[in-house]
This record gives structure tokens, C-alpha cells and sequence, in this order.
């Protein structure tokens, strides 16, 4: 899953002097990649378990990237990606929002807005209701369960954020994924994110999957 996350901000775009926050980065599954590829000083991870990180950068990176890149973390658990005073091209939450409640993700949504470039975009993973369970009303986080929102309880959350929001084809197991960006001109066309943004991987049929 660190590969497809990172091969999905690079098919959008991301480059090596972009910033980009890693929301809920824990052991550095996407880290272990982004940080090489990044510039010093533009990754940024936020989490509130402290030792996942530290064994994350110990085990995946190692100390001299860490001094080269300098990569940033936080952790703090009040879903406000604010806390860095900075404003970043791509910001990454992958299996967060399902386990998240509706205000908590409303909160974030709102301080990614505030936290995004004007060109910038949110990468974000939702577990659809429906097939998988019902529509989640609650506002507290679920771990190590999770919790599943309608597509026009996403749409909502977009609204209440000032975001707009597409959802693409891009591959996930179990969940689907969404782009948010402060202003529509800045999310790919229906057209592009169907023709170029599916993360198939070849020679694997297994990792093929339509959305639900």
C-alpha cells in the first residue's frame, strides 16, 4: 500500500521540491518511499503514536536519510493538519478516514483546506457503505474496526470543508479513493482520472479490482 500511495502522488504530479504531509504516516509505509524522493524538509508526517515513527525511521530509513532530508513529524492526535504552519502541494490520508467519525472528519477536511497551496490536493481513502456495512453516523474513531460512509456522506464532508471533491479509479483492495482540492480546476477531468489514474498493476490480476 506505501507503493500504490506513492505511485498515485507521482501520476498526479508530485515532484521533488514539492511539500507534501503524510496524515496518519505511522511505521513509514508511504515514508519510506517519499522521503528519499523528497527534497530536505518536504516531507511532513503527522501521528500521534510516537514509537511507530521512531521504529519506522530506525528500520526503513535510517539515520543518515533522515539527517539529508530532514523530514518533519508531529504528533498530535486532534486530526488538524495546521499544527506545521505550512502549506503543502499533496497531503496523503490513506485507511484514516475509515476508521474516523464524522467530525473528526470534517475537522481534518477543513485544516487540509487551510493547509493546501491553491493548486494543492488531498489524497484520501474512504471504505464505501453499502456492500461493506452501513453508512457511519457516529463521531468517534472505531479501532481496530472500521467505519463506512455513502458517497454522499463524502460529498457532504467536501461541502462543509469548502473542498471539491472527484473520486477515482485508482486501485485499493477494500477502499476507494477520493481527490479534494480547494478549487475544481485543480482535480483532474473525469476523463483523465478514468483514462490514467486506475494504479492497475500488470502481470497481477489479483490487484485488479472495479470500484464498488
Amino acid at each position: 500500500m506505501g507503493a500504490t500511495q506513492f505511485r498515485l502522488a507521482c501520476a498526479l504530479g508530485l515532484r521533488e521540491t514539492h511539500k507534501l504531509l503524510d496524515f496518519g504516516c505511522g511505521s513509514l509505509r508511504a515514508g519510506r518511499l517519499m522521503i528519499p524522493y523528497l527534497g530536505e524538509g518536504c516531507y511532513f508526517g503527522i501521528e500521534p503514536n510516537r514509537w511507530l515513527v521512531e521504529k519506522g525511521l530506525a528500520e526503513e530509513v535510517g539515520d543518515s536519510l533522515v539527517r539529508k532530508r530532514r523530514p518533519q513529524f508531529r504528533y498530535v492526535s486532534d486530526f488538524d493538519a495546521r499544527v506545521f504552519g505550512t502549506k503543502f502541494d499533496f497531503i496523503v490520508a490513506q485507511s484514516i478516514f475509515s476508521h474516523a467519525g464524522r467530525s473528526q472528519i470534517t475537522t481534518a477536511l477543513s485544516s487540509f483546506r487551510d493547509s493546501l497551496e491553491e493548486n494543492g490536493l488531498v489524497l484520501a481513502t474512504f471504505i464505501p457503505s453499502g456492500h461493506w456495512g452501513e453508512d457511519n453516523t457516529g463521531n468517534e474513531w472505531v479501532y481496530p474496526g472500521c467505519v463506512y460512509y455513502s458517497e454522499d456522506s463524502i460529498a457532504q464532508f467536501a461541502r462543509e470543508s469548502g473542498l471539491e471533491m472527484r473520486r477515482i479509479p485508482w486501485f485499493h483492495p477494500r477502499q476507494n479513493w477520493y481527490l479534494f482540492a480547494r478549487t475544481i480546476g485543480a482535480l483532474p477531468s473525469e476523463e483523465d482520472a478514468a483514462r490514467h489514474l486506475t494504479g492497475v498493476v500488470l502481470r497481477d490480476p489479483s490487484l485488479r479490482r472495479e470500484l464498488v
